[in-house]
């Protein structure tokens, strides 16, 4: 059987992905190159290089402060023990396909002793997004709220700004702490066409990601009031993420976000165009229709492996590599797979996609 890794190797137009992958070695090279050269490592979480940083994401999102820390898991983890404990209530109301119910081994659950709302019973939203009615009928006041935007697991999804704004309100009214996964949240500014603080402002805190969308080495950002993120630096020390330095993380960020956040909005276009012509295939859907930001999800008709398995031929044969991760839908005969936008999208050569479509499909 042929080597898919192989195969991408050699295709000279590929629709998915950031680029080829680099070389710690060069990796390191094009951090030190973006260096003004004076900068200093911070020790512990301190100094003038990442506490400029903070500063930056905090302003940039409306923000009183703002910490660095190695891994999201870590935390939304910490944001939500702070809440809880503040409004009284373990109990968190967020859509049952959230990261950290299905990716992250339920460590609220473990760690916290936090538990989260069922939205009915049985849960009837895993397809949709929550909504101001959900957190109406919820029974009993959460205490505290976590919504995603985009929305991953629904192909990119975002609430309209009307329902964004009206379950603000909500969590507001109820005094319910609000906190945004905000991972992607890159993607998001030209669907609502807000601003970052804009959107900031309906939540209590944040959570941005520097590595997903942006490319850096990892590493995020929790933002928030000042007293919430003092304590979350506590937490930080307790989840034992205050590393001695974080030095070549943070400046992977602050270069991933000065070099790659312009470029994401004609990512989203990008990914429009290209959902238009896949969705043009009889055979093919895409949701949602059009794409909210850089990435949505495809459903074709066919047998999953023998869609890989043609896919993989043809681009071997032609060089053009579409996608990966085929997979049976919910739905008996539709295959279904995810579809990101970033730098290789916009290198694709889009005339090429339909005649690879026809051979693959016809």
């Amino acid at each position: 059987m042929a080597d898919p890794t192989e195969i991408l190797a050699r295709c000279n137009n590929v629709l998915p992905g950031h680029g080829k992958r680099r070389p710690i070695a060069e990796w390191l090279r094009n951090i030190a190159a973006g260096l003004e050269g004076d900068e200093l490592a911070d020790v512990y979480g301190s100094g003038d290089y990442i506490g400029s940083f903070e500063a930056e994401l905090a302003s940039l999102f409306g923000k009183e402060a703002a910490v660095f820390m190695p891994s999201g898991t870590m935390a939304q983890q910490i944001a939500l023990r702070i809440w809880c404990e503040r409004t009284g209530r373990m109990t968190v109301a967020m859509h049952p396909s959230a990261d950290l119910e299905f990716a992250e081994q339920l460590g609220y659950q473990f760690l916290h002793n936090i538990h989260r709302l069922q939205f009915g019973v049985p849960e009837f939203i895993g397809n949709r997004l929550v909504t101001l009615n959900d957190l109406e009928q919820l029974g009993e006041r959460p205490g505290a709220v976590l919504l995603e935007l985009p929305c991953r697991p629904l192909g990119g999804e975002l609430h309209s700004w009307e329902d964004l704004v009206a379950m603000a309100d909500w969590a507001r009214d109820h005094k319910v702490p609000i906190h945004l996964d905000g991972a992607r949240i890159w993607q998001c500014r030209a669907y609502y066409g807000k601003s970052f603080a804009e959107i900031g402002a309906l939540f209590d805190s944040i959570y941005v990601s520097f590595y997903k969308d942006l490319g850096g080495m990892c590493g995020c950002m929790l933002i928030g009031p000042d007293e919430f993120i003092k304590a979350s630096r506590v937490w930080q020390r307790r989840y034992g993420g205050n590393l001695y330095t974080q030095a070549p993380f943070v400046a992977s960020a602050k270069l991933a976000l000065d070099d790659v956040l312009p470029q994401i909005d004609n990512w989203c276009e990008r990914a429009r165009q290209v959902a238009e012509v896949l969705s043009g295939h009889p055979r093919i859907r895409v949701n949602p229709d059009p794409p909210h930001v850089n990435f949505f999800r495809v459903y074709i008709e066919g047998d999953a492996a023998s869609l890989a398995d043609r896919h993989l031929e043809l681009a071997g044969q032609t060089g053009t590599w579409l996608f990966g991760g085929l997979t049976p839908s919910a739905v008996q005969g539709i295959a279904t797979t995810e579809l990101h936008i970033w730098e290789n999208g916009m290198a694709f050569d889009l005339s090429k996609l339909e005649p690879f479509l026809q051979q693959l499909l016809d």
